[in-house]
């Protein structure tokens, strides 16, 4: 239920049986901001928080025709977001930690410290606020996400958090990281969560780009500006205005066009090559490199200005081997993938090319994972892709005594079980099917390692 607000002042709920306490608080809540609603009972409690609802409730414990505890699970069932405090009297602090249990944010003694009131509401105040502007990014984050990004590691999820927050403003953002970790597909996932989302997304690939282009590219030029320029050019800032530039490898950008972007960012306009007239493009410069940009800027290779400006947001996007989890739910995506697309009944892999999968290096990152899974795909006869068509890393040799695990074997078989749990989602039947267990056998073996 959402709360219903008062010239959007936040909402508190005082149930306490005690008229002169019910209205002191209130009156004191009043005077400090807020919209405060006394009542004496559970009945009066429920039926005006099921009529409008309120940000936080201040609940006494012991109520005429019930007591705060079972008040506060009722509304909680209501509202799950709802943060309260308990007032209780002298000698009931054990029965206030069951009202932490149930939920209470806190619970206080009678006679109120007002001035600690105050500080813990706040708390509430803003913990709602973020859970209810939490959800929204998520539902906003939900409907944008594409099917290549896979977020099953808290690192990818605290990345889709970040853009989640940073989507709906124009901060600059930079994203780093190795080649082939899909700096592109967040970019372009900011751009979709955003308000910009109906304009356009213009990628620049600042390494592609010839250097005698590549600010012709940028800026556009006109007639006459130089040989060959006989009408005029609009450049890539100028045809995105409204939407999202992004610019790849901006650790290559020669030191010259870094000065001219600086300008651009700094003043909000440039002029075409052989120009006069200002442009005034609306962007949002989003940037990426692969390259330490920070030692970089310590070498005197990109200029400390301009990364402070594109550096207001950073986001690091780890490798794919770092994330293994996320790496095992890639892999069978693009298998499910490419079977399709090349009409396979390819349907798994076999345990043996799931280990070699995650012992791989995978230095391109998703782009290799993707294209060795595919080349599987349409080389392979069987309904499970073996070992044969994943990567070897150089030097490794499974017949090589410089290569042989010899750890004991229930270390092996601990790791192996963690690894197989993590693929199924902690499905223990599925794990079982692929383990060759029984299902039994599984669990005592998740109690016997410690995994539960």
């Amino acid at each position: 239920m959402s709360a219903k607000k008062i010239q959007n002042k936040p909402t508190v709920l005082v149930v306490d049986d005690e008229y002169q306490q019910r209205e002191l608080l209130a009156g004191f809540l009043m005077k400090k901001g807020y919209t405060a609603i006394p009542v004496g009972s559970v009945t009066e409690a429920e039926e005006i928080f099921t009529e409008r609802g309120f940000d936080a409730a201040i609940l006494d414990l012991r109520l005429p025709d019930g007591n705060g505890i079972e008040l506060l699970k009722k509304l909680r069932a209501i509202d799950p977001d709802l943060g309260a405090i308990m007032l209780t009297a002298y000698g009931d602090i054990s029965t206030a930690a069951e009202g932490i249990r149930s939920g209470a944010f806190d619970f206080m003694e009678k006679p109120v410290d007002l001035m600690y009131l105050e500080k813990i509401l706040a708390a509430i105040i803003d913990k709602r606020n973020i859970l209810i502007e939490n959800r929204i990014l998520k539902e906003t984050i939900e409907t944008a996400i594409p099917s290549d990004i896979v977020a099953e590691t808290n690192e990818m999820k605290e990345i889709l958090s970040v853009v989640a927050r940073v989507a709906h403003t124009d901060a600059p953002v930079i994203i780093t990281g190795e080649s082939g970790t899909g700096k592109e597909l967040i970019s372009r996932l900011i751009h979709k969560a955003s308000d910009r989302k109906d304009k356009p997304f213009v990628a620049i690939n600042c390494a592609a780009i010839p250097e005698t282009l590549i600010e012709s590219e940028l800026f556009g030029y006109e007639p006459g500006a130089f040989t060959g320029a006989k009408k005029r050019q609009i450049g890539k800032l100028e045809l995105a205005s409204g939407g999202t530039v992004f610019l790849d490898e901006i650790g290559d950008l020669p030191l010259l066009l870094q000065a001219k972007i600086l300008r651009f960012l700094e003043d909000g306009q440039f002029y075409r090559l052989g120009g006069t007239n200002p442009v005034r493009p609306d962007v949002r410069i989003i940037s990426a490199t692969n390259r330490e940009i920070d030692i970089m800027v310590k070498n005197g290779e990109f200029r400390d200005d301009l990364f402070y400006r594109l550096n207001l947001i950073s986001i690091n996007i780890p490798p794919i081997r770092q994330r293994s989890r996320d790496l095992l739910h890639l892999a069978k995506k693009f298998l499910a993938d490419f079977s399709r697309k090349h009409g396979k009944n390819i349907t798994d892999f076999t345990t043996e090319a799931r280990d070699k999968i995650l012992r791989y290096g995978w230095r391109g990152n998703v782009r290799e994972l993707k294209n060795v899974i595919e080349r599987a795909i349409i080389l392979s006869r069987k309904e499970l892709i073996g070992p044969e068509f994943i990567p070897t890393e150089e030097g490794e040799s499974t017949s090589s005594k410089g290569e042989l695990d010899l750890r004991p074997l229930e270390d092996v078989e601990r790791e192996h079980i963690i690894r197989i749990l993590d693929y199924c989602d902690g499905n223990q039947s599925e794990a079982a099917r692929i383990l060759g267990l029984h299902r039994n056998t599984l669990r005592n073996k998740i109690k016997e390692y410690g995994l539960q």
